[in-house]
């Protein structure tokens, strides 16, 4: 009876864990990588993964991959979207106006509305949350540009 019990709590353990810390591990399906490559792998074969695609968000709290990916963005491209913001143009702000969710008719339009307001969005004691905080306001506010991030 005792060795079934453990049996029993061995197994939940094992089954239950991948489901357990996928919203602890900092990326999708618990996969915290950075490298954009990973997500090439085969997966359909690992039980890992299927499992984790399967329940790896179950009791995860607002998680929000669209705002993940935005503010890994904006980690990794800040200083270059600071400069282009200050100048209302540049690759990496259309790249910023795509990934906020506005057409491509009215990119041009975002990267003026970016550089009309950018002494109020840039901040240099705040973080690149705060600032993508005041942007989506920012776009709320003009309903016109129709981004929807």
């Amino acid at each position: 009876m005792r060795f079934n019990t453990i049996l029993l709590l061995a197994i939940v353990t094992i089954l239950w864990n991948d489901v357990a810390l996928a919203c602890h591990k900092g990326g999708p399906m618990g996969f915290a990588s950075n490298d954009p490559g990973a997500f090439s792998l085969d997966v359909t074969l690992s039980p890992f993964y299927t499992g984790a695609s399967l329940s790896g968000t179950a009791g995860c709290k607002k998680w929000d991959y669209g705002r993940h990916q935005r503010i890994q963005y904006l980690e990794t491209q800040w200083t270059f979207i600071r400069e282009e913001a200050s100048q209302g143009e540049g690759e990496r702000l259309i790249a910023l106006a795509q990934i906020m969710g506005c057409t491509a008719e009215r990119q041009a339009q975002f990267a003026v509305l970016v550089r009309n307001n950018y002494s109020s969005l840039f901040n240099e004691k705040e973080d690149r949350s705060i600032f993508l905080l005041k942007l989506e306001t920012l776009l709320s506010q003009n309903p016109s540009l129709s981004c929807s991030a």
